[in-house]
């Protein structure tokens, strides 16, 4: 077994005796690194954009929702929420209660969704963290002051074009009122409120353009709710590992007129559509590089006929034909693995330049939150990637090296 593969080992780098067999030997190493290297980096791209969209969503959308099976709203059974929050790892729970609604502002109109939180808001999304023009005020009576306030999505601001601050009109809020289907006085029809714009915070458009944060109380005002109905509880655990136990348990207590949902079920489509081109790419990443496999199966098939004499000494000093076989597979297999690792070393150094200086910028500067293509590196892709062009080239590599075992047949012929 040694001597085939000291054998093996010296047939990848030995000068052979026509240049062009040399040629295509590089060639054929030259399209395994430049695929595994690929490979790796696509999957790492993707990788860093499902990073970043989970990161950005992340600011918004808690670890776990409860919603109603049935129906916008429910009212909370206190006992139940007092089960959920003696949940291990459960940190906070925030009451959120969101309603779409017509906001208007000097001359200019938007219709936004209006969402009323309760003071844990803050700490189970970092929504607050976001403002990035005013403050984080959505109540002002604890500064002496009966006044509702509201932050912003910037896109939200920017298109009513509000002013921030006590100094400028408050943003007129329109919503239809509960239990009035028609009326012949439209005054009758909605209600209307005022509410002091005092921040704005930037997510990513989606949020940006569609959402308006004010206080809980102020929406079950406005929607006239006497019974503290809310749209949703949020919930913030202690660690993510923890989350498919405690969501487990919050089921248990919840029942079936409850969904129980955590960030990649809040938006499920999305982080499908994702993995889904993720794996999309890689799968035809794969047939390009089972297409350039073929070089390999060249390459080894005329190693083998440059290496012919060599295989009649061989057979000639008792080599069987298991032997033969298996110096040209091993060669291959040698030929493929020290491909694999200068392309991940490759692929590993490009990808650290790319996070470290941004090399490779997004079209279209500054309309993306990020300027560069995020890069994210992961065992699992390596290992995949490792796998797979391993079988290919091994594959590849089976079909000459059976033609060298039966090179004595060439022999006898001659």
């Amino acid at each position: 077994m040694k001597l085939t593969l000291r054998i093996a080992w010296r047939y990848i780098f030995s000068k052979k005796s026509t240049n062009a067999i040399n040629i295509i030997s590089g060639i054929s190493m030259s399209g395994i690194i430049i695929g595994s290297a690929s490979l790796i980096i696509v999957l790492s791209a993707f990788n860093g954009f499902e990073n970043l969209v989970a990161r950005l969503y992340s600011t918004f959308y808690p670890d776990i929702t409860i919603t109603p099976a049935t129906g916008k709203v429910f009212a909370i059974d206190s006992n139940k929420l007092a089960k959920i929050q003696s949940i291990e790892g459960v940190e906070y729970i925030s009451k959120t209660l969101e309603e779409n609604v017509l906001l208007a502002y000097n001359k200019q109109e938007h219709i936004a969704t209006i969402k009323g939180v309760d003071t844990m808001y803050r700490y189970v999304t970092a929504v607050d963290d976001s403002v990035y023009y005013g403050d984080y005020i959505l109540d002002y009576a604890y500064l002496n002051y009966n006044l509702d306030c509201a932050v912003m999505g910037s896109g939200v601001a920017s298109t009513l074009n509000v002013s921030l601050g006590l100094d400028y009109p408050a943003v007129q809020i329109f919503i239809p009122r509960r239990g009035v289907k028609s009326s012949s006085n439209p005054r009758n029809t909605f209600v209307q409120r005022g509410i002091q714009p005092m921040g704005v915070f930037r997510i990513q458009q989606e949020f940006d353009s569609k959402y308006v944060i004010t206080s809980l109380q102020f929406i079950q005002g406005l929607l006239d709710y006497q019974n503290g109905e809310v749209s949703s509880l949020e919930i913030k655990t202690s660690s993510k590992n923890q989350v498919d136990d405690i969501m487990e348990e919050i089921t248990a207590i919840m029942g079936d007129d409850y969904l129980v949902k955590n960030r990649f079920m809040q938006n499920e489509f999305l982080y499908r559509v994702m993995r889904t081109e993720k794996w999309a790419v890689y799968f035809i990443l794969t047939f390009i590089f089972i297409v350039a496999a073929f070089n390999m199966i060249g390459s080894i098939a005329m190693l083998v006929i440059d290496k012919k004499k060599d295989i009649g000494i061989l057979r000639s000093l008792g080599a069987t034909e298991a032997s033969v076989r298996n110096i040209f597979f091993i060669q291959g297999v040698l030929q493929t693995l020290v491909s694999i690792a200068v392309g991940f070393s490759l692929a590993t150094v490009l990808c650290y330049l790319q996070i470290r200086f941004g090399l490779v910028t997004i079209p279209g500067q500054g309309t993306f939150v990020v300027t560069a293509y995020p890069i994210a590196l992961e065992w699992k892709d390596y290992v995949n990637v490792f796998l797979t062009v391993l079988i290919i080239g091994g594959i590849a590599s089976y079909f000459p090296a059976y033609m060298a075992a039966r090179q004595k047949w060439l022999f006898r012929n001659e």
